[in-house]
């Protein structure tokens, strides 16, 4: 199996069920303000900032299976600002990384 393409395929997939198969009273667009995925052989990270109901901010990066806020604060150029840092980190160390914010993405509330 050609593992390049495993992780990829796998969000996709994820991505797809949950927007086909869960009952629309039980999932919410998420609406991120800025969204990165960034690739690396067979390996995938994501970069993400997402904006609360109070206004507070919050940077996301996952890797190796998880996701864990590595910002948060009022001032959202603040939390852009992380990712960028986080995104310029990687591509110097060649990874290839692309905006995928304007895709829709769901999550389940349960």
């Amino acid at each position: 199996m050609n593992r390049s393409r495993t992780a990829p395929t796998f969000l996709l997939s994820l991505i797809l069920f949950v927007a086909f198969y869960a009952q629309a009273d039980d999932v919410v667009e998420v609406a991120n303000k800025s969204y990165w995925i960034c690739k690396s052989k067979h390996d995938v990270r994501t970069i993400r900032v997402f904006v609360d109901k109070e206004g507070v901010c919050s940077t996301y990066y996952s890797r190796d299976g998880g996701e864990k806020r590595v910002s948060s604060g009022k001032i959202h150029e603040s939390c852009v600002n992380v990712l960028s840092n986080i995104k310029t980190n990687l591509e110097k160390s060649k990874w290839n990384c692309r905006d995928i914010t304007d895709t829709k993405i769901t999550a389940d509330l349960d």
